[in-house]
């Protein structure tokens, strides 16, 4: 064994065919090494390397390991064992595997078919490319951009997590790089760019066009109304009795180099006692006076005016009397409309803007206190948040406000003085706001919030027992009764704008509620009605009339009168074809005169009333102008 000899015995006649034989087996071996070169197109070269490697040798080594001795080192040089790699080569030649990085391929030596067996390896690793990803630009069509991305962004974020954490060590290099799918929002065209697997591409897409669905759009009309009644009834009388000689004291004085009018003389109730020394004063006689003062005035404080005031007087008798009774009602109604997209805040503002002081700053250079301004919306506000449920429900988050600031020095309040000593004022806020969030049907009226509050003050001013005697008694006192009473309330009404024959029929009722010239309106910014498109069926469609477009429509309208026929009132005046938009066939001086109801033109006309231009025989089709007719004018 250590030589690697044999040592033969036998008969001489049998030695030189044993040679023979021997010399015939210990003949050198027709075993020949093949090279292969593989080019991967799509997986690593040095992954798939390594991989092979570590596989084969294993095999090999436990080949080895199952021999004993010095044949274990001997066996492990030599080839594999497997199906499909059963000849002599394959089982002898050790496979070996290189890698050239630059051009990504796998240099292969060893067995013919070891080498078939490790291209088809090759080949499976390399058939398909895992880090192929489909990538697109998707143009959103209602939905924002940025938001969409950040939704799906999280969304795919909690699947990767509750992934990982439910198949800890089960989700490989290869599943999470599958499962990695990357959505961009770009602001300017409002698009994704959307890169992902094959795998989840579809799924994305669909995720997608689910959340950018068009969404309904809700007109919400609040209306705030406001009622204040207010009653003044004043009565009172004040009397003043003087000494004669009291009126003489009278005059202007002189005290300190000052003039002091302060002295009383005809109006001398509610004054102090004349001090005027002179010739007449007699000041070593008393003299005396007797006043009954209410603080009556000439005026009501609140009101600004008085109502019926008599007054007399002499040197020794001043009388005032002062009677009034004022009735008020004030009527607000205020009617914001809003409308906005599903889920989506609408908010609008009609009403000032007015700058209010937040708080102060200290200059510690100088000392002085700097005001911190802000600014503040007042008016008529509506802000409202509209939710469409599945059952044709709104949810809505709202808020209605009715502000007013009080910016005149009377009604401000004082907040500090500058360092000239100047007043630093905040106005004062009058706000009514009701903010609720509340379920409604569509189109369904509800109060979303009021108040009412009742406020009475009786005032009465007597002289003791003498206010009391009967009729005499009015002349020693005065008696001040106000009663005022605030009524709000909040009137909501959703509806949801289900097709484009709602929204024409929301937009001519709307319309119709404002004082405008509708021709006039049009001329400056174009049709402001779009024609009905015809119905399917070929039925004609309903004429609503005024106040009908929410009733019931299976109840028969009530028709419309037909329209005057043109020149009614002298038919020998030929009619006047309707006016068109176009400025060729306009009429120059023109006076209209509206002779139907707004929305009621399909039989209306317009006559021309001194028109510096005749127009000439046209058969165009009728506009918005039919509502209006034209006369004549007188000469």
């Amino acid at each position: 064994m250590r030589t690697n000899s044999l040592v033969v015995t036998a008969p001489a006649e049998s030695l030189a065919l044993i040679q023979a034989l021997v010399r015939r087996f210990d003949q050198p071996a027709s075993l020949v090494a093949e090279i292969k070169h593989f080019t991967l197109k799509n997986a690593d070269a040095q992954s798939v390397t390594t991989l092979l490697n570590q596989l084969f040798n294993n095999q090999q080594q436990g080949q080895g390991g199952r021999q004993g001795g010095g044949a274990n080192q001997q066996n492990q040089q030599l080839g594999i064992q497997l199906a499909g790699a059963e000849d002599a080569s394959s089982q002898l030649i050790p496979l070996k595997l290189s890698t050239d990085v630059r051009t990504n391929s796998i240099i292969a030596v060893g067995g013919g078919e070891a080498l078939s067996v490790v291209e088809a390896i090759i080949l499976r690793l390399d058939q398909d490319d895992v880090r192929q990803r489909k990538m697109t630009v998707y143009r959103l069509k209602n939905s924002p951009a940025a938001n969409v991305a950040t939704s799906i962004t999280a969304f795919l974020q909690s699947q990767s997590d509750l992934a990982t954490q439910a198949n800890q060590g089960l989700v490989g290099n290869f599943e999470q790089f599958e499962r990695e799918v990357i959505v961009v929002a770009e602001a300017n065209s409002n698009s994704l760019l959307i890169s992902a697997t094959p795998r989840y591409y579809e799924d994305i897409l669909k995720i997608v066009e689910k959340i950018d669905m068009d969404q309904q759009q809700v007109v919400i009309q609040a209306l705030l109304v406001e009622v204040e009644l207010s009653n003044n009834d004043e009565f009172g009388v004040e009397l003043g009795i003087q000494d004669s000689l009291l009126f003489d004291r009278s005059g202007t004085a002189t005290v300190g180099g000052v003039a002091n009018s302060l002295v009383p003389g005809f109006n001398f109730n509610n004054q102090p006692l004349g001090n005027v020394n002179n010739a007449n004063a007699q000041s070593q006689q008393v003299a005396g006076q007797g006043l009954s003062t209410f603080s009556l005035g000439r005026s009501n404080s609140d009101l600004g005016f008085g109502g019926l005031v008599l007054s007399a007087g002499s040197e020794s008798v001043s009388v005032l009397l002062r009677a009034l009774s004022a009735n008020r009602t004030v009527e607000i109604l205020s009617r914001p409309q809003i409308r906005t997209l599903d889920n989506q805040l609408g908010r609008i503002n009609v009403g000032r803007n007015v700058p209010v002081v937040n708080g102060f700053t200290s200059n510690g250079a100088l000392g002085q206190i700097v005001p911190t301004v802000i600014r503040d919306d007042s008016g008529i506000i509506l802000e409202v948040t509209p939710r469409i449920t599945p059952d044709g429900r709104i949810v809505m988050q709202i808020g209605a406000e009715r502000s007013n600031y009080l910016t005149d020095a009377a009604n401000s309040v004082v907040l500090t003085t500058d360092a000239l000593g100047n007043a630093i004022r905040a106005p004062v806020k009058e706000i009514s706001r009701a903010v609720s969030t509340i379920a409604v049907a569509d189109e369904q009226t509800i109060v979303l919030g009021g108040l009412i509050q009742k406020t009475e003050t009786t005032l009465e001013r007597k002289v003791p027992w003498l206010g009391d005697v009967p009729v005499l008694g009015h002349a020693f006192r005065f008696d001040s009764h106000t009663s005022r009473r605030t009524e709000l309330l909040i009137f909501l009404t959703p509806r949801i704008i289900k097709n484009n024959e709602m929204n024409e029929i929301i937009k001519q009722v709307e319309a119709g509620r404002l004082h405008y010239t509708e021709c006039e309106a049009e001329a400056m910014h174009g049709p402001l009605f779009a024609a009905p498109a015809p119905p399917s069926d070929g039925s004609v469609p309903p004429i609503y009339p005024p106040g009908g477009m929410w009733s019931d429509p299976t109840q028969k309208s009530t028709p419309l009168p037909p329209a005057p026929m043109p020149n009614s009132t002298n038919p020998n005046i030929p009619p006047v074809p309707p006016m068109s938009d176009d400025p060729a066939d306009g009429v120059k001086g023109a006076i209209y005169q509206q002779t139907g109801s707004r929305g009621g033109a399909s039989n209306s006309r317009v006559q021309q009333v001194g028109a510096t231009k005749t127009s000439k025989p046209t058969t165009k089709k009728s506009t918005i102008l039919d509502t209006f007719r034209r006369k004549e004018a007188p000469r």
